[in-house]
């Protein structure tokens, strides 16, 4: 759908953040699955890459699966201007809702002065506001959003934040901790900064939406943070880790310190999407190791020590090579722990998540694009 959808969301908007190797087209496809983000980002994807590498993966990476009351943005990095022009005509002529552009990535590798990309922008605004002119130029019937932090080694936002907002983004992400601070400190979650930010934004460009990010551990945190802070949205990162189940209003009620999502979804479904996560992947990106399925483990396994330690599960499940490895050692531990009842079927379940994938619900439409 053409049009710029964030004038149609109410708030709270609730985003699921870009994350290199956890928000894949696999993981995206099981959030619509199974919960309901407003909007969905994409891992980011290299303008350059897109351009002028190996085109072939980077578009691999571009699948989304469509769904009419969802809305799915392509975030790019990199700072020449005219790659993310040719990027945003890609992701156009992809039928992607949205365009983001990362000025926020602290990865010693996208900073360096080789890449001079993500956070680094904040040292060069007048490259940032060319590349934000170039997007919108490559795409005019797309919104176009930014994700940015708030300094580089120090809160800086007087000059910084404005300079994105005189571009008058769609959207405005606001990871609320420097470059310097990585993620090794408690995120500004602070009036007088985000009132700050929400004042520009008034003054500036008031249409755009402000969206916080950062140390976002629950829906029922984002929620009284957006109504809290009186901003238009919370993006969450990290807590998505193995629960596609976040944005849903089954686990409403988990708050930070005493339920945990064994309260709301049992073993049996928990071990049925990590077997669904991973015949996902063998399918539809076969490039990626299934060791890329280890970070979520931690959290899809949550909440299991009624059961006993389950350190040596998750180390197996790391170890694993294929699904086939995945769905014996799940269905070992449940009839270790008493649990066969939730036994796993390998064919039924994957025969169930293979015929989810309608041809018209998972776009790979490279037959759209130029071949030049």
């Amino acid at each position: 759908m053409n049009g710029n959808f964030w004038n149609r969301l109410k708030k709270p908007i609730l985003v699921s953040a870009p994350m290199v190797d956890v928000t894949d087209c696999v993981f995206r496809y099981l959030l619509t699955r199974y919960s309901k983000p407003n909007v969905i980002f994409n891992e980011f994807i290299s303008a350059d890459g897109l351009t002028l590498g190996n085109r072939d993966r980077f578009m691999k990476d571009l699948r989304f699966h469509y769904s009419e009351d969802q809305h799915h943005v392509a975030q790019f990095f990199g700072s020449k201007p005219q790659n993310f022009k040719v990027s945003a005509q890609l992701a156009k002529q992809l039928q992607w809702d949205g365009i983001d552009i990362n000025m926020g990535c602290p990865s010693r590798k996208v900073i360096s002065p080789k890449q001079a990309s993500g956070i680094a922008l904040i040292l060069n605004p007048s490259l940032a506001q060319d590349i934000i002119s170039a997007t919108m130029e490559g795409a005019p019937d797309l919104p176009v959003s930014v994700k940015t932090r708030i300094g580089w080694d120090e809160i800086e936002i007087d000059h910084w934040i404005p300079s994105l907002l005189k571009m008058k983004p769609s959207a405005l992400t606001v990871h609320l901790r420097t470059k310097k601070e990585l993620s090794l400190v408690p995120a500004h979650w602070e009036h007088s900064l985000i009132s700050k930010i929400l004042e520009m934004r008034d003054s500036i460009s008031p249409t755009t939406k402000i969206i916080g990010n950062g140390d976002i551990e629950s829906l029922q945190d984002a929620h009284i943070k957006i109504q809290h802070f009186q901003i238009d949205g919370a993006m969450i990162g990290r807590a998505l880790y193995g629960n596609p189940w976040f944005f849903s209003t089954r686990t409403f009620q988990i708050d930070n310190n005493n339920d945990s999502l064994s309260d709301y979804i049992t073993i049996g479904e928990r071990f049925r999407v990590i077997l669904e996560h991973a015949i996902l992947l063998e399918h539809l990106i076969p490039y990626k190791p299934i060791v890329t399925m280890s970070r979520h483990y931690t959290n899809y396994l949550s909440g299991l020590s009624d059961l006993g330690d389950n350190a040596i599960l998750k180390k197996n499940l790391i170890a694993a090579e294929n699904s086939i490895q995945i769905h014996s050692l799940l269905n070992q531990y449940l009839e270790q722990k008493g649990k066969s009842i939730y036994t796993l079927d390998y064919q039924l379940i994957k025969a169930n998540i293979i015929n989810s994938l309608t041809s018209n619900e998972l776009s790979i439409q490279q037959n759209l694009l130029p071949t030049s």
